[in-house]
């Protein structure tokens, strides 16, 4: 996306349609307490009427990712609910910026590779100018930057984990259990991430908040499947699609070895696989090793995700490691049945309760994969069923209404009680 003929520099605001203005020429939002308002201004039903909060949005780059497309779409929400938000990427823009609302600021800080220590200076200031009452950081180096920048400011920081970080080494998790005492609230996506910041990295479990991923179910429950479905599959065949990054932690070769041990069972199986990332080339190799290439097909990067969800008849994620993915939230809201390893946060990811279930979780291995769909491969009714059944609990459960709420109400409850230690 190009912004300019120039640099944007950094102190410039940039927004989302790609113009360049300078930060004064923005308008802040004032949030000012109703308490000063004339009681006969006030319905008699409440105490205080809604009112715009600045809120501020950090991150390291709007590249195409699971905890970046949700920034993009906590900074639309709250906008649209009225309150005056800015987004900072710390050192690109990154292909996401595109879909943040126009009324949005955003912010580029031109970081650098490594340490750099220009970042707690020039965001403090931007923070201070814009007079942000809360600031929502997110992913670990926009964590470190955003509480550093921000110490003994009065300012409230909520940091956002989004999975069980076991990359970080014993410095990492030194650097966030201090960070912690400086930290307002730590939202965990999963029940998984929350237990990993308490019990392995050494978090105060008061701290922590478990506020799941959601997303406008609305938009994948419309989504039409039929066309593509005739476009991917013969009739006959048992199609089995996956939607996200071509990365290790996504193990997308255990899905390729799954579709090889279906083949072999003589299920007639047709494996699809959208999206891009730094681990095709390992992909391409598993399927050209187990001789799939008229079975399974990288698709690449998709604008129609909510049709192509809608057409396949399982979704499967064949992870290591997840947080709380977001497709397989958007599957089910498709209505299409998931199958999910048991990769941390997944289980969260699952729509099930005593009255039935869209999702199942297995072992993460190949053949506990291939099982599962061998099964519902020759089970069409309860296909059908689980079908039902994610839909309706996806639009009660995985709707991103309910997460802007919660933390609407966190980003509340922070402002009356912020951490200046």
């Amino acid at each position: 996306m190009s912004t300019s003929s120039h640099p944007v520099q950094s102190s410039d605001a940039v927004t989302p349609r790609a113009s360049v203005q300078s930060e004064s020429s923005k308008r802040s939002v004032v949030r000012r307490p109703v308490r000063s308002q004339k009681l006969s201004d006030t319905p008699h039903n409440v105490s205080y009427l809604p009112t715009p909060r600045r809120l501020m949005f950090v991150i390291e780059a709007l590249t195409v990712g699971g905890a970046e497309q949700m920034v993009v779409d906590l900074a639309n929400e709250f906008v649209e609910r009225g309150d005056s938000v800015h987004v900072v990427c710390l050192s690109a823009l990154g292909e996401l910026t595109s879909r943040l609302s126009p009324d949005i600021t955003l912010h580029l800080l031109h970081k650098k590779r490594g340490v750099d220590y220009r970042i707690p200076g020039r965001l403090r200031a931007l923070v201070l100018k814009h007079r942000i009452q809360v600031v929502n950081s997110h992913l670990w180096t926009a964590n470190l930057w955003t509480r550093l920048a921000l110490v003994k400011s009065g300012i409230p920081v909520v940091v956002t984990e989004h999975n069980r970080d076991v990359w970080k080494r014993l410095h990492n998790r030194i650097v966030d259990r201090a960070l912690s005492r400086v930290t307002a609230r730590m939202i965990a996506v999963s029940q998984d991430t929350a237990n990993f910041y308490a019990h392995d990295v050494g978090i105060d479990e008061s701290l922590i908040q478990v506020v799941n991923n959601g997303v406008n179910t609305s938009v994948y429950a419309s989504g039409k499947g039929s066309e593509l479905r005739r476009e991917l599959a013969s009739p006959e065949q048992f199609l089995i699609g996956t939607v996200g990054r071509l990365a290790t932690a996504k193990n997308h070769p255990r899905l390729v070895e799954a579709a090889a041990l279906l083949r072999d069972a003589g299920v007639p199986v047709r494996v699809v696989i959208a999206g891009e990332g730094p681990e095709r080339h390992v992909t391409e190799a598993r399927i050209a090793e187990l001789g799939l290439g008229d079975v399974v097909t990288l698709l690449g990067e998709r604008d129609d995700v909510p049709d192509l969800l809608a057409a396949f008849d399982v979704f499967v994620l064949s992870s290591d490691r997840e947080g709380h993915p977001l497709s397989a939230l958007e599957a089910q809201a498709a209505g299409t049945p998931a199958v999910l390893t048991d990769a941390g946060g997944s289980a969260d990811a699952v729509s099930q309760d005593e009255h039935g279930a869209g999702g199942i979780l297995v072992e993460r291995s190949a053949e506990a994969l291939a099982n599962c769909l061998a099964e519902l491969a020759a089970d069409p009714q309860r296909l059908a069923q689980m079908s039902v059944f994610a839909r309706a609990h996806a639009a009660n459960h995985f709707d991103k209404t309910l997460m802007i709420d919660r933390y609407s109400d966190i980003f509340d409850a922070v402002q009356q009680t912020p951490v200046t230690a």
